[in-house]
This record gives structure tokens, sequence and C-alpha cells, in this order.
């Protein structure tokens, strides 16, 4: 996709002088996969020793540079945001471009024993605000609006939503067993779902 200068949102982020660049380092996706400025899609964010890569899911999008002053991690002079750790895994990000606060959370390696061939021949059932949602990484008949795809990036599986064909959000995944999906990083209510396998 290709990406659009103009809406390009450069970030300063205000460090306390307990927080090291190193802790940034990393594969960070948006929680609840929000869009915002010039993030459309599923924003996924890469923090190395000395750059920033941003991602439409797997999809490269930009990079740039930063370096730190003082208590400063600075990514050009064109915007400034406050962030803080809600835990080692999940940065909180406000800025007055920003609506409201926006969590990151910290992509982590997936524990299973199961290779992929294998997770997808399984299905799961996912109970969430009331509501079950039949996961099934291989059935997608036109006459449904929503799929589930299982897809990749480095260590760490996600469940992938489709509707109408385009990816919507994408959930990363902690742990897979043959009964169980470990779901984590939703943006409102638990911050970790179990999926059940169905018999």
């Amino acid at each position: 996709m290709k990406f659009i200068d103009s809406y390009f949102v450069f970030f300063i982020f205000l460090l306390s002088t307990s927080i090291t660049a190193q802790e940034l380092e990393g594969k960070w996706i948006v929680s609840g996969n929000k869009s915002f400025g010039g993030f459309p899609g599923i924003h996924l964010m890469e923090v190395s020793e000395d750059s920033l890569s941003h991602y439409n899911f797997d999809q490269f999008v930009t990079k740039t540079a930063y370096q730190t002053e003082d208590n400063k991690l600075k990514i050009d002079t064109l915007a400034f945001a406050d962030f803080s750790f809600k835990n080692p895994n999940r940065l909180s990000i406000s800025s007055e471009r920003l609506e409201q606060p926006i969590d990151y959370i910290r992509l982590v390696p997936t524990k299973t024993d199961l290779n992929a061939a294998k997770i997808k021949q399984k299905k799961y059932n996912l109970e969430r605000g009331g509501k079950n949602f039949e996961i099934d990484f291989q059935n997608h008949p036109d006459s449904k609006i929503m799929h589930s795809y299982l897809k990749k990036i480095d260590e760490t599986y996600f469940l992938v939503i489709h509707r109408y064909g385009n990816p919507i959000t994408a959930v990363p995944i902690e742990k897979i067993t043959a009964d169980k999906l470990h779901l984590y990083g939703f943006m409102a209510g638990p911050e970790k779902l179990v999926a059940k396998a169905i018999e």
C-alpha cells in the first residue's frame, strides 16, 4: 500500500528517567488494531536500536531514524506524545493529535508444539461479550462475511479476521494447544481471552 507522506504522524516520546530505549525495542501492534493519522489498516511498529519501521500488518510502510536526547526519544520535530508502560508489554501513547490514548502491545513468540498445518485443522469457539464466535482457519464459504485466518510474523501467530475479503483485525496468540487458543492484546475488556476447541 502506498504511504501518503502528508498524513504521516511523527512522534517524540517523552521518557521518564527509568525508561530506556532498549525497553522499547521489539515489535508492537496497536491494541484493537485502531487506524489513526497516517497509519490506516493494522498498524504494527518495530523499534530497533536506531530506527522505527511501520507496517500495515505484514506490509512495510515506512522507516525513520530516531535518537535519544536526555530523557526524550526524538523522531523528527513535528509532534510530541507522552507515553508510559502499563506493564512491560503494554505501552500507552497520548497526544493532542490523538482523540484518545492508544495502546501498543509488544509481540512475543507464540508457545506451541503444533505446526501451522495442525493448528488449521482445529476449530475453536471464542466467547466474548456474551456472544460466541467460531474460529475456523480453513472453511471460507462465500456465504460468510467474516473469515478467520492463521498468520505468522516472526515467531508470533495471529488470528486475523477478514471482512468482505479485507483484513480488519489481527489478534496475537500467546499460546496454542489442541484444546485452546490463548489470545491477548484486546483494547477493551479482559486483556487476554481463551478460545476452546470445538469437538
